[in-house]
């Protein structure tokens, strides 16, 4: 994000010149019109220097390999066709050609002779008189621009051969020719011209391009600089010239070698020139599709140079030349399909007329087919070419210096009119720029040296690299704004950076609103509307931190559970407003006697939770009791009335097994225990056996509501035994029961009451049936005996209408199974909602279980209601069968609801049967089940299986001989 130092004094571009200004017109539009034209007309008008001249080719036999004299050789040549020229392979080779004519005869002027082969090592050469076999005149053969030449001495006259004796480097063409001397040195001085001006042109255009790329520090301009330097040494291979290289001759090695490297060079340049210049038409995607073909291609051509094969070397240049045209062509192809403005149009025009004329012109010469360009034609085009490539690419680079500048502008002018606050640090961390809005965040008057100012005067210091990261993935770093006041209120920025060398260049944003507004969203969120209290949300974060705090550094927490009493009253005689006012007041008082590391929350219209950080209960006991007092000791005033609250406290210490909910539930059952005990505060400590009673119980609802089977539950079963025949059936009502391993055993009662305060009675409900359906399932074939199997349902879970639901699709489950099923509902629920009761019986006794109505005549006077229940069984409660013979009344009141019983249709079952003499009783009065001690305790389902009649289970003799006894009777 650069900008410049001050916004409000940065120079603006000037504004172009208009076309109509007539000093305009004639320096740039009439000038260059004159002197192209007159370029043209002396070119058109004035003579040529050079006569386009050519020397004889001579008629040669042509010998490859090795022979042991001259002699020999213009022997075996003289055997040979002849040919013009002749492919040669790499080694040794002769060649005899024939004189056009003699040598120095009539006058005529110097004959020179023209071996035309750059690859081939300085030949061996000889005069012959093909008449007599004469002495050998040696020729003195000199490397040239044209070639190989060497002058025919006078005084051999009579000589109208010449034989060479050579050493080819690579495969190649060979010629001879006879000039005259005239001639050779106007086609040296024509060809040295032409070299010059192709060297020279692209030399400068190479030197002037480089000065461009020097000055402007723009990498475009170095690699057309480079681009430019291959294409001459390409254009001087394909002219047959690159055996020369600035005045200085190549040996036949060297010349290998450079024309390897000009390969390899001229391809990658051609590649990456092509692709930068035309990057932004071709678009990410092809870009990088075309960046790895040149790649590869690139990689490909480093073979030559690792090889001698000139073979591997030519077939490299064949795909390079092919590869190298079929991407230019791509490239200039998709750039003029997707040109944006129409001088970009104009130019890539040029560059493909430019590479086809190029592509072409080195085809041709590849052929053969140079005849068809004239040397300072092809010369020209070849200029050309280059010059209009390296203008497409100047004008390239003007396009992008134009488009910085309209982004320079649009800087300024976002710079000025951004609602953010932009500036550049300095290495010192100082700031170099700030614009308009960031002054104003900042607060910083207009006349002020922005220099003078550091980072670290506004704001604390930072990580810049992390912000950076940041700001590169698009995410916010919130900074607050330290103030010489410290009452004002803080104010808060966003901030996005990047690094740019030792410089920072970032924005700041004012969210100071925004932070407040979301600050008491989050007070809303956390805390009670009313009195100005944790909420629920609230207190269970508070207390979650505790107990990880707990967890990892063993810092002690305690909690409190307090409730008030008579707040529902006060809503119902005086309304809510009444009871607002009360709880707000009753709130100060608790806030008072707390300090700022106390939390004190509110998660029911009149239950509180205060979180005691960093203190155990024992010590938190006191300023419990002080609050107590606070709430207690005087009324509270509401206008004119007066209110007395009564309240009451249980107190727990955290434990790290803990979770939020199970400590608020741990330190309700300490408050209950208070206002059963009439205390004012119930303390569980660490250690206290009530906390651990309460901590194994979450464990085991924790187990049951992830599915697993619980391992501190279980069921047992005891005996039911039928009166009328005692030995022909085993009925047994399945029990609850809880494993009393460890230091500190659960209660099965404890555990029941838990759930049913807890809500998850219902779960263990779900279990127990499910449970016991399965086990019957499993040994049902020696479950023969057993017609009944009773089982408890609670009170809860027969007032939640999902888990009846849930019931039924487990009885649908195991029909045959239901038939046995005998369902035991407690006699005060059942009369809570009689319609309730009386449908859940007969969708029951539908499917073919059995309802007994448990508890009954414990604290009800419910026989009227009797009748409008249709229950099967009766079941007696245990507390008159236990106390049934210490009196008469008892007697009668058993007897009483055996009749009732009886009389109704239905049958009764009398629990906690514990002597023979309560046993006789009952047989006497006509009771159908007994259940209790005398017969069995509760037992194990192995001791269930491992019997088919109640006998074996009877432990107590009397009891054994007495029902051996009635049994007898019976039958």
């Amino acid at each position: 994000m650069s900008s410049p130092k001050d916004s409000a004094t940065a120079p603006l571009p000037p504004p172009p010149s208009r076309p109509g200004n007539p000093r305009v017109f004639l320096a740039f539009f009439l000038v260059p019109l004159l002197l192209g034209l007159g370029l043209l007309a002396s070119a058109w008008i004035f003579p040529a220097h050079y006569a386009d001249q050519s020397g004889q080719g001579l008629s040669t036999h042509f010998l490859s390999g090795s022979f042991d004299d001259p002699y020999h050789a213009a022997s075996a040549l003289r055997a040979s066709p002849t040919r013009l020229t002749q492919q040669t392979p790499v080694g040794p080779a002769w060649l005899l050609a024939d004189l056009a004519h003699a040598a120095g005869s009539g006058g005529e002027a110097p004959q020179i002779l023209l071996l035309r082969s750059p690859l081939v090592a300085p030949p061996v050469c000889w005069l012959l008189d093909s008449r007599k076999a004469g002495p050998l005149t040696a020729l003195d053969f000199r490397a040239g621009i044209l070639g190989y030449t060497a002058a025919i001495p006078s005084g051999t006259a009579a000589a109208d051969q010449v034989m060479c004796q050579l050493d080819q480097v690579i495969p190649g063409l060979l010629s001879i020719e006879q000039w005259q001397s005239p001639a050779v040195a106007a086609a040296t001085a024509h060809h040295a011209h032409a070299l010059g001006l192709l060297e020279g042109g692209l030399l400068v255009l190479a030197a002037f391009i480089a000065a461009i790329a020097l000055t402007t520090r723009d990498h475009m301009y170095v690699l057309l600089t480079c681009w430019v330097l291959c294409n001459l040494r390409l254009g001087a291979w394909a002219l047959g010239w690159d055996h020369l290289w600035l005045g200085h001759l190549l040996s036949p090695r060297e010349l290998i070698w450079s024309r390897q490297l000009t390969l390899l060079l001229s391809f990658t340049t051609t590649w990456l020139l092509f692709t930068r210049l035309f990057q932004q038409s071709l678009g990410a995607a092809m870009f990088r599709r075309l960046q790895r073909i040149g790649l590869a291609f690139s990689a490909l051509l480093l073979l030559p140079l690792a090889t001698p094969s000139y073979e591997i070397f030519q077939a490299a240049s064949f795909l390079a030349a092919w590869a190298g045209t079929a991407l230019v062509a791509t490239i200039l192809i998709h750039a003029l399909f997707s040109f944006t403005t129409r001088s970009l149009f104009w130019h890539t025009l040029g560059v493909c007329l430019a590479a086809g004329i190029l592509v072409t012109g080195l085809i041709l010469i590849a052929l053969g087919r140079s005849a068809l360009f004239g040397t300072w034609l092809a010369v020209g085009l070849f200029l050309a070419c280059n010059l209009l490539v390296a203008l497409a690419a100047a004008n390239r680079t003007r396009e992008d210096r134009q488009m910085r500048l309209r982004q320079r502008n649009e800087l300024i002018a976002h710079d000025s009119l951004s609602p953010l606050g932009l500036f550049t640090l300095g290495a010192t961390r100082h700031f170099e720029h700030l614009n308009p809005n960031a002054r104003t965040m900042l607060q910083i008057q207009s006349d002020l040296e922005i220099p003078a100012l550091s980072w670290s005067a506004f704001f604390p210091d930072v990580d810049w690299v992390a912000v950076s990261l940041a700001t590169e993935q698009g995410r916010d770093t919130e900074i607050h704004q330290h103030g010489a006041d410290p009452k004002a209120p803080t104010r808060s920025f966003l901030l996005r950076a990047t690094l740019a060398g030792s410089r920072i260049e970032g924005s700041l944003q004012d969210v100071t609103a925004r932070t407040e507004t979301l600050r008491n969203l989050r007070l809303m969120t956390d805390h009670d509307a009313l009195t100005n209290t944790l909420n629920r949300r609230g207190i269970e974060d508070a207390m979650q931190t505790a107990i990880e705090d707990l967890q990892a550094s063993g810092t002690p927490c305690s909690l409190s559970f307090l409730s008030l009493d008579h707040l529902k009253r006060v809503n119902d005689l005086f309304g809510h407003s009444a009871g607002d006012q009360l709880l707000q007041l009753a709130c100060d008082r608790l806030k008072y006697a707390l300090n700022e590391q106390q939390k004190l929350g509110r998660i029911g219209s009149d239950e509180f939770i205060i979180l005691f950080p960093r203190i155990r209960a024992r010590e938190a006991r006191r300023i419990a009791q002080d609050m107590l007092d606070s709430l207690n000791s005087s009324p509270f005033y509401v206008g004119d009335r007066a209110f007395q609250i009564k309240s009451a406290m249980g107190l727990i210490d955290l434990d790290v097994r803990m979770r939020p909910k199970d400590a608020i539930a741990a330190a309700t059952r300490a408050c209950r225990d208070a206002r059963k005990q009439h205390q004012d505060i119930v303390l569980y400590e660490e250690n206290a056996h009530e906390l651990f009673d309460h901590i194994n119980e979450l464990r085991v609802f924790e187990q049951l509501e992830q599915g697993a089977p619980p391992d501190d539950i279980y069921l047992a079963m005891q005996p039911i035994m039928s009166l009328r025949h005692p030995l022909q059936t085993l009925n047994f009502e399945v029990l609850l029961r809880v494993r009393s391993d460890g230091e500190h055993p659960l209660q099965t009662q404890k555990i029941i009451q838990a759930a049913e305060d807890s809500g998850m009675i219902t779960m263990i409900d779900k279990w127990v049936f499910s449970t016991a359906l399965q086990w019957m399932a499993k040994h049902q074939l020696k479950l023969g005996q057993t017609q009944q199997v009773n089982i408890n349902l609670s009170g809860v879970s027969l007032n939640d209408d999902r888990f009846i639901d849930m019931l039924f699709g487990i009885l649908n489950q195991q029909p045959q199974l239901t038939r046995r099923l005998c369902v035991e509902i407690t006699e005060g629920v059942a009369l809570q909602d009689l319609e309730r009761t009386r449908q859940f019986m007969r969708r029951l006794q539908r499917m073919g279980a059995r309802v007994a109505l448990d508890d009954f005549g414990a604290g009800y006077t419910s026989f009227s209601y009797l009748k409008e229940l249709p229950a099967d069984t009766i079941k007696i409660d245990g507390t008159l069968i236990r106390d049934m013979l210490s009196s008469e009344a008892n007697i009668a009141i058993v007897n009483s609801i055996v009749d009732l019983a009886h009389n109704l249709g239905m049958e009764c079952i009398a629990e906690w049967v514990e002597d023979v003499a309560t046993l006789r009783t009952l047989a006497e009065m006509g009771v159908d089940y007994v259940q209790g001690y005398a017969i069995s305790a509760a037992r194990t389902p192995s001791d269930i299986l491992a019997h088919d009649n109640i006998l074996p289970l009877i432990s107590n003799p009397a009891a054994q001989a007495y029902i051996e006894e009635l049994s007898g009777r019976r039958i």
